[in-house]
């Protein structure tokens, strides 16, 4: 449980913004919050609904009103206060400018502060974003980040590579050089998450599921990185993460829910039914 008799950790996180859905920012912060961390949200979209079930509404955040909302964050003086900065699903690319601006100034008023970075970009095969979205993404963001989060096939996209296998996922991480949690990794007998960093790989995994909401990498982004604010060991905080999204997942699939019913479950995001064990991998 969090340590209630400290100041909470803080993280600042800038994601969509769906009226109509548990997904970015309204499943993010939800379960953060849930697990006693402090969120400051910013968005980088605002729809009505979810792009894949037809017109939206709504639109991205312009860049030059992302970085004014930005600097009024700032102006309230919290900077310092601020323990993480994570992002998930971009409006365009242009608002890169201004999230590298915030992440440079937060690490000045707080230089242990890191740089979290979901690579929203596709799934299953095929990239949801424009190319230009996609470029700014790859060569403009993820490079700055100091941990990454994406799935087997955005980490396909990061490095130009097939990523069908676990160990195709590790190699590609120890090539790009930074610690990456990798989600939706396909194996023999179900799906897990890979943390890999430089002095360690664990793989945690649970039984593959028929299907799964939308929402569910930004939940497990989200609970990874709030445990590990709170000072979990990487492994822990793996265990945990897949154990809850897992969970969350079993009970959405019950109620025939199309989004993530959070309210219902949100007992287990701080205590999981599931608790699958990480595996620690040798690096050769």
């Amino acid at each position: 449980m969090a340590d209630l008799t400290s100041r909470p950790k803080t993280i600042l996180s800038i994601q969509s913004q769906v009226a109509g859905a548990r997904v970015g920012n309204s499943v993010a912060a939800f379960a953060m919050e849930r697990l006693g961390v402090r969120v400051l949200q910013a968005p980088s979209v605002i729809l009505g609904s979810r792009p894949d079930l037809g017109p939206p509404g709504g639109g991205p955040v312009p860049a030059d009103v992302l970085r004014s909302l930005l600097d009024g964050l700032a102006s309230s003086g919290v900077l310092g206060d601020i323990d993480a900065v994570l992002t998930g699903y971009l409006g365009e690319s242009d608002q890169v400018g201004p999230i590298l601006d915030i992440v440079e100034r937060v690490k000045r008023a707080n230089p242990k502060a890191v740089f979290v970075c979901d690579p929203v970009l596709g799934d299953d095969g095929r990239i949801y974003v424009s190319e230009e979205l996609a470029d700014a993404m790859l060569n403009g963001l993820a490079p700055h980040a100091d941990w990454l989060a994406p799935n087997a096939f955005e980490l396909g996209l990061m490095t130009g590579r097939s990523i069908d296998t676990l160990e195709a996922a590790r190699d590609a991480a120890r090539r790009y050089g930074k610690p990456m949690l990798i989600t939706s990794i396909r194996s023999a007998t179900g799906i897990g998450n890979l943390y890999a960093a430089p002095g360690a790989d664990w793989f945690c995994e649970t039984p593959r599921l028929p299907r799964a909401p939308k929402g569910t990498g930004d939940l497990f982004t989200a609970l990874f990185t709030a445990r590990r604010m709170r000072g979990e060991a990487p492994a822990v905080a793996l265990e945990a993460a897949t154990g809850a999204v897992y969970d969350v997942i079993v009970r959405s699939l019950a109620a025939e829910s199309e989004d993530l019913v959070l309210p219902q479950a949100q007992d287990i995001l701080d205590d999981p039914v599931t608790w699958p064990q990480a595996v620690r991998l040798e690096i050769a």
